[in-house]
């Protein structure tokens, strides 16, 4: 979600309940519990020291570099934030090991990704689901055999169970479940302030990054995974 304005809230409902009753019993109140996913702006930010004589030497290529190493910066931080194990705070989003449940078993195992999919299962969770992994866990899958006999691993051509797998450094374990019911949030661009006073007297430039995202999963039910015990 781009170009916010405000907080948001994205409505939430369980669900309605109906039971078995007999021909003239009364009927039960069968409303769902409604609630809401707030997200708020939290703000990415730093600074960079440019050297004056660094732009002029090749400006063009030179702002080109610095432009895209800061969108890397700020992906990869995202991307960490939301594939991890920190508690969320009002100044940055929780990572999603610490709103999801792991099933009982859950492991870079034959066994135990299947259980992860039994709860996602067992929650109702629908839609396309894919797995995210860190290195340790992909290369865990890939050595974990089925069984005995048959010579098969429990990940091969890049899917476990015939669910597709990411693999990515900023994760801190494995996580399964369908990313459409994830939100990520995102309030104006990135503002790239251009200071050239605070340190004129060494030569530099200053640049100032700031930018405003907020990430949570709409649904928890729809997402399960384990951190490895080493993390």
């Amino acid at each position: 979600m781009t170009g916010l304005v405000g907080n948001v809230s994205i409505p939430t409902y369980s669900g309605t309940n109906v039971t078995w009753k007999g021909e003239v019993a009364a009927a039960e109140d069968g409303a769902g519990t409604f609630g809401e996913v707030e997200l708020a702006p939290k703000r990415l930010t730093a600074y960079l020291d440019i050297s004056k004589q660094f732009l002029i030497q090749d400006s063009v290529s030179a702002e080109e570099m610095l432009k895209n190493d800061i969108v890397r910066a700020l992906a990869e931080k995202l991307e960490s934030t939301i594939l991890g194990n920190v508690a969320g705070s009002t100044t940055q989003p929780a990572g999603i090991f610490k709103l999801i449940t792991a099933p009982t078993g859950a492991a870079a195992t034959y066994a135990g990704t299947v259980a992860m999919e039994q709860k996602l299962d067992e929650n109702n969770a629908t839609g396309n689901y894919c797995y995210i992994v860190s290195p340790a866990v992909k290369a865990a899958l890939r050595t974990a055999a089925k069984d005995s006999g048959s010579g098969l691993f429990t990940m091969e051509n890049d899917e476990v169970n015939g669910i597709p797998v990411l693999c990515t450094n900023s994760c801190a374990g494995a996580v399964v479940g369908n990313f459409e019911d994830y939100v990520i949030a995102q309030w104006g661009g990135i503002d790239l302030t251009v200071d050239p006073y605070t340190q004129a007297s060494n030569g530099k430039v200053r640049l100032v990054i700031n930018a405003y995202f907020d990430a949570k999963p709409r649904r928890t039910e729809s997402f399960t995974g384990f951190v490895p015990a080493s993390n």
